[in-house]
């Protein structure tokens, strides 16, 4: 059975790619060390090698793959650790890493900062043998770039598939490259994170391989997840629910949302009738994974954000420090509310 996008579309499976000769791993460290440290040409390595530039070309990218030539383009930024108590504290929970200014240019915490963060707590954090679940968002396809170790383990997709153009990590990239890393099991989903009914939904995830996929997502170990606002620059899910219904789920009280599951101020569902056309973990399971990493950025995320951590979505919070300020602003300001007289 075919899996749809949000509409009925059909989303082709995809081909396994055929087999070619194993590259001899040697001549593959060769190329790979001529190339990226003495700057040789590709077409300088092909005649020496007696290859052609393609196969050059392709040996790099699968040297890439493999983990044998790892890439970083960045300024690392600096962590503050005075605002990540304060926001520890305000939210109550367990740990907060606050990304600030680049340490050797000063510029602004980006998602290349929150990803490089998030690629540090995993790296440190996930053990052998463990389950880790992947939602995706742009903090957590920068994760991939700067993810050097990791622990085998399975690799699990929480909700059903976001697909992007180009040479963007959509969600299936990401589960697959973060399993190849770590040599685990990577469980995708085929399928996509919205469609038109709660029958289509049961429908597809009858489906062994999706089944199988949920199945090891209610047994997580680790789940990392990315903080959305209900709007159209802060979630990838809006953009693919029709407007008139975007736009009734926004009256009904949305602030944000997890792994396509929209929630209000006080953290509660906001439409039983959207979330069951959810592709992915539930709301309640995922409160009941032991570790809950979660990435949140800019300023405009603090009331999603804040709801998320009192909801139970959040033990392990990582933020820029433009977001942790205004989370602390926030907290502040209410409880000041609360104490002034009527």
């Amino acid at each position: 059975m075919d899996s749809f996008r949000s509409g009925g579309t059909p989303i082709p499976r995809p081909i396994p790619e055929a087999r070619r000769p194993p590259t001899d791993a040697q001549q593959m460290l060769r190329v790979a060390r001529s190339y990226y440290l003495d700057d040789v040409s590709k077409v300088a390595i092909a005649e020496r090698e007696g290859l052609s530039r393609w196969q050059v070309a392709r040996m790099l990218d699968e040297a890439r793959q493999l983990g044998l030539v790892r890439i970083s383009v960045g300024d690392p930024a600096d962590t503050d650790r005075t605002l990540a108590d304060a926001v520890t504290a305000a939210l109550g929970v367990r740990e907060t890493i606050v990304v600030g200014r680049s340490r050797r240019l000063g510029l602004e915490p980006s998602l290349d900062s929150i990803g490089s963060a998030l690629a540090g707590v995993l790296a440190r954090t996930v053990r052998e043998g463990d389950a880790v679940g992947f939602t995706w968002s742009r903090a957590i396809e920068a994760m991939v770039t700067h993810l050097t170790e990791l622990a085998p383990c399975d690799v699990v997709q929480l909700a059903g598939a976001v697909t992007l153009t180009g040479d963007r990590l959509g969600s299936v990239e990401i589960i697959r490259q973060v399993a190849r890393l770590s040599r685990g099991t990577a469980y995708p989903i085929y399928a996509p994170i919205v469609v038109d009914s709660a029958a289509t939904r049961h429908s597809l995830e009858a489906q062994p391989e999706i089944a199988e996929c949920l199945d090891r997502a209610s047994r997580l170990d680790l789940a990392v997840v990315s903080v959305g606002t209900w709007s159209t620059d802060g979630s990838a899910l809006y953009g693919l629910v029709p407007p008139k219904l975007a736009e009734e789920i926004s009256r009904a009280g949305a602030v944000g949302e997890i792994t396509g599951r929209v929630f209000s101020s006080d953290g509660r569902l906001v439409s039983s009738e959207f979330d069951s056309r959810v592709i992915g973990i539930g709301a309640a399971q995922l409160r009941t994974v032991p570790h809950i990493v979660a990435t949140s950025y800019g300023p405009h995320r603090a009331d999603a954000t804040i709801a998320a951590a009192r909801a139970g979505y959040v033990h392990t919070l990582i933020v820029d420090a433009p977001l942790a300020e205004a989370i602390i602003d926030r907290v502040e300001g209410r409880s000041a509310a609360r104490r002034s007289p009527s």
